[in-house]
């Protein structure tokens, strides 16, 4: 399975927790995408911080500035266009073929095809809204894949 997990809202809101998480899944050979709006650099940087292990980073900022989408000014901000912004990970998710991906902001998961959790910060929950599946990441690390696994097969059995 190719488990895609938010950067920004997730990964940094529970380190120690999406530590283990990602030591668990990469031993049963599933891959660990972060995506973020970030750079790859930074977020390798927090993960490497961290000790989280990684299969590979998809960072919309590196992306959109290959591209020259992004509007930089003088006080280190940035501008892309909301649209393209928006549903980035959705597009990435699909043609790289992530199974899932985890996110705490619904605004991206309008557009995602692929099967969307919504993490809640203050509760520790994923919530998958079309499927009414709720996990719970206030469990051990290693029940919370289990969990996400057999979502994953109701999921893809029906």
């Amino acid at each position: 399975m190719k488990i895609g997990i938010d950067y920004h809202g997730v990964i940094n809101s529970n380190p120690e927790f999406f530590k283990k998480f990602a030591a668990s899944a990469l031993k049963q050979n599933h891959r660990i995408v972060v995506l973020s709006g970030s750079s790859a650099d930074e977020v390798k940087a927090y993960l490497s911080s961290h000790q989280i292990p990684f299969s590979e980073i998809y960072s919309l900022l590196d992306d959109f500035k290959s591209r020259n989408l992004v509007q930089f000014y003088e006080d280190g901000s940035f501008f892309v266009n909301n649209d393209i912004w928006n549903k980035a990970k959705a597009k990435y998710c699909l043609k790289h073929k992530v199974d899932v991906h985890i996110d705490d902001s619904m605004l991206y998961g309008a557009y995602f095809q692929t099967p969307f959790c919504l993490y809640a910060l203050t509760s520790k929950r994923c919530t998958f809204a079309k499927k009414n599946i709720v996990i719970n990441f206030n469990q051990a690390p290693e029940k919370v894949l289990q969990d996400l696994e057999n979502t994953m097969q109701k999921i893809s059995s029906k």
